[in-house]
C-alpha cells in the first residue's frame, strides 16, 4: 500500500515549487517539503491509499457530477497564482503555503521575503471558537480564496453532511425529511485586491508591498507562517444575493478563477422545499471589461447591482438596499456608447441565460467558459485569440481553459459511461504548443517543432498518441500549457502526455523548449501518478509510492 507524495517543476523565482530553493526546475526529481508531522501523517492517511485511488470525477457519469472532485477525496488540492502555491489535503483540511507573500496571499497578513518549503496555514475561522474547516482552495494572480464549512456539516470522511436543521448538533439524528444545511458555506480572500480581487467593495492603493528579489541559489529561508499574526482575512457572505422572501442556505459547490476575475457556483437550499434538489446561483466580481463575467457589463443590458450599506437592524440588513436602475435616456445627442466597467469589485449575481445547471467552469485570462448539465456551453469574454468555442460538439464532460485557449473532452462514441473513447477538442491560440498540434505547413516531425500552430477559430482534436484502453483520468490546464493523465483500463496504470509553452521547464521534460504536440512524460522514479494540476508556469503531480 502506498503513500501519496508530491513533486513540481516549472518556475520557482520566489519559491512557489516548494522544493526548498529558488531554482526553476525542468524534471520532476524532487519532492516538495513539507514539516515532519505532514509526513508522519501522510504515511497514517495513505496506508490505505490504493483501495481509495479510483478515477476523479471528470469521467461521464449522472448530472450531478458539479464543477470539481469530491471534497472527500484522499488526494490534495493544489491552487497556484502568480509566484504562490497552496495545497489543501483533504483528508484532515490541513492548508499549506509556499512563495510569494509580499501581498499577503498566503495568510493575509504580508511578508517581505518567501518561504521555499510548505508551512501550515490557519485561518482564524478554523479556530473551535468558530468551528469551520476549509473544503476548497483557489488562487488568482496575488489573491487566494478559502471555501470554509462548518464542522457540523462534515462527515467523518470530509463529504458534506446537508441533513442538519438545527444549531442543535446533538448525538441525536435530525429527522429524516431535512435536507438543508442551516449553515451556509463562507468565503475567505487573502491578498492582493486589483481589480477588485477580494470581492470587498474597496481597492488597494495605488502602492503596493514589495520585496527585495531573492538571489539565485539562496537556501531555505526560515519563515514561519503559522507565527504571522491574521489580519486581512476577507469573509465574504452570499446571503444577500439568495432569493428574498425565503428562509435559504447555501454551500458553495465550486469556485474557479482567471487571472483576476472570480466565478463561485452556489447550491442553494431551500427550507420551504426540503426535499427539493437545490437551485443554483452563479455568482462573480473581479475583472470584467472583456465581458468574461457575461452580459451584465453590456451596455445594453442593466448596469451591474451596486450594495449599499444598511442602517437598518441586523435582521433586515441580510437584505441590503440596491442601487436604484439606470434610467434609459430619451436624448438624441451623439453621445458616446457607454462602455462595460472594467471590474466588479463585489460579488454579484451573473446573467445565466441557459436554464440547466452548471456542470464545470474554466476561466482563461479573459475569458470563461461554462458548461452545462445538458451538455452546452455558456461561453464571455474575449475572443481575440479565437478562445471562444463557435460550435457545440455533443457529449462533452470536460472544459479546462489556459490564458488563452479553450479544452474540451468529449465522448467520440454516443455510448454512456467510463468509456476510452474520447478526444480532447482545443481552440485559441497556438504560439507556444498550446493547442497540441503542428502547423500543417509544418515539415518538421519534432514535437518541439518550431513551426506552431496558428490560432484556431475551431475545435480541432489535439494529436494525441493512439492510446488504446486508456481513459481519461484527469485534463489540466496551466497559464499556457497543458497536462493528460490517462489510466489504462486493465492494470491501472497511468501515462502523463504534456503540451505547450515550457520557458520554465514546466513541463518537467529535463529541458524548457515550447512543446507543440504532446509527449509522454518518461517517469522513471516508480510509483504510480495519479493527479496532476498546472499554473502559472508550473506543473503539479501526486504520485503514490511504496516507501
Amino acid at each position: 500500500m502506498g503513500h501519496l507524495h508530491v513533486y513540481s517543476a516549472g518556475s520557482n523565482a520566489r519559491g512557489q515549487l516548494g522544493n526548498g530553493t529558488v531554482d526553476d526546475s525542468s524534471t520532476f526529481a524532487t519532492r516538495c517539503v513539507f514539516p515532519k508531522s505532514v509526513d508522519q501523517d501522510s504515511k497514517s492517511m495513505s496506508a490505505s491509499a490504493s483501495q481509495l485511488l479510483r478515477p476523479l470525477n471528470l469521467l461521464p457519469s449522472d448530472n450531478n457530477n458539479r464543477c470539481h472532485q469530491p471534497i472527500n477525496s484522499i488526494f490534495p488540492n493544489i491552487a497556484t497564482g502568480a509566484n504562490h502555491s497552496l495545497i489543501l489535503f483533504n483528508s484532515n483540511h490541513h492548508l499549506y503555503g509556499v512563495g510569494d507573500n509580499s501581498r499577503g496571499q498566503l495568510t493575509g497578513a504580508t511578508t517581505a521575503t518567501e518561504t521555499t518549503s510548505f508551512e501550515r496555514v490557519q485561518l482564524d475561522l478554523e479556530s473551535d471558537k468558530y468551528g469551520y474547516q476549509v473544503v476548497d482552495i483557489a488562487a488568482a494572480w496575488e489573491t487566494s480564496y478559502f471555501v470554509l464549512r462548518h464542522k457540523s456539516l462534515l462527515i467523518d470522511d470530509g463529504g458534506p453532511n446537508v441533513a442538519q436543521e438545527t444549531i442543535d448538533f446533538s448525538s441525536q439524528s435530525p429527522p429524516a425529511e431535512t435536507r438543508r444545511p442551516l449553515i451556509s458555506d463562507v468565503l475567505v480572500t487573502v491578498g492582493s485586491n486589483d481589480f477588485g480581487a477580494l470581492g470587498i467593495g474597496s481597492l488597494d492603493p495605488p502602492t503596493a508591498v514589495s520585496s527585495p528579489s531573492t538571489p539565485k541559489g539562496k537556501e531555505k529561508i526560515s519563515v514561519s507562517l503559522s507565527s504571522i499574526p491574521s489580519s486581512q482575512q476577507h469573509v465574504l457572505s452570499f446571503t444577500h444575493l439568495l432569493p428574498p422572501a425565503t428562509k435559504s442556505s447555501y454551500l458553495i459547490s465550486s469556485i474557479t478563477t482567471g487571472i483576476n476575475h472570480v466565478i463561485v457556483v452556489l447550491d442553494v437550499y431551500s427550507k420551504d422545499n426540503p426535499q427539493q434538489r437545490p437551485s443554483q446561483l452563479v455568482v462573480g466580481w473581479g475583472a470584467c471589461r472583456h465581458g468574461q463575467l457575461g452580459p451584465m457589463s453590456s451596455p445594453a443590458s442593466a448596469p451591474p447591482v451596486a450594495i449599499r450599506p444598511s442602517s437598518k437592524s441586523p435582521k433586515s440588513s441580510q437584505q441590503p438596499k440596491l442601487a436604484p436602475k439606470a434610467k434609459p435616456s430619451t436624448s438624441k445627442s451623439n453621445s458616446p456608447t457607454p462602455q462595460p466597467p472594467s471590474f466588479i469589485p463585489t460579488p454579484i449575481l451573473l446573467q445565466v441565460k441557459n436554464a440547466s445547471p452548471v456542470k464545470r467552469v474554466g476561466a482563461g485570462s479573459q475569458h470563461t467558459v461554462l458548461l452545462h448539465e445538458d451538455g452546452t456551453l455558456t461561453t464571455w469574454g474575449s475572443n481575440r485569440k479565437n478562445q471562444l468555442p463557435s460550435t457545440n460538439p455533443p457529449r462533452v464532460f470536460d472544459v479546462r481553459c489556459t490564458w488563452n485557449g479553450t479544452y474540451l473532452v468529449k465522448n467520440a462514441s454516443s455510448s454512456e459511461g467510463n468509456n476510452t473513447s474520447f478526444d480532447v477538442l482545443a481552440i485559441g491560440s497556438g504560439e507556444k504548443g498550446q493547442l497540441g498540434r503542428a502547423a500543417p505547413s509544418s515539415s518538421s516531425t519534432s514535437s518541439s517543432s518550431s513551426s506552431p500552430a496558428p490560432p484556431s477559430s475551431d475545435l480541432y482534436p489535439v494529436d494525441l498518441p493512439p492510446t488504446p484502453d486508456h481513459r481519461i483520468r484527469k485534463l489540466a490546464c496551466g497559464s499556457e500549457h497543458v497536462l493528460l493523465l490517462l489510466e489504462k483500463d486493465a492494470d491501472k496504470t497511468t501515462d502523463l502526455y504534456l503540451w505547450g509553452w515550457n520557458e520554465h521547464g514546466n513541463l518537467g521534460l529535463n529541458h524548457n523548449q515550447d512543446v507543440f504536440t504532446p509527449l509522454r512524460l518518461p517517469w522513471t522514479r516508480g510509483g504510480r501518478i495519479v493527479d496532476v494540476w498546472a499554473g502559472c508556469g508550473t506543473s503539479w503531480l501526486v504520485v503514490e509510492e511504496d516507501d
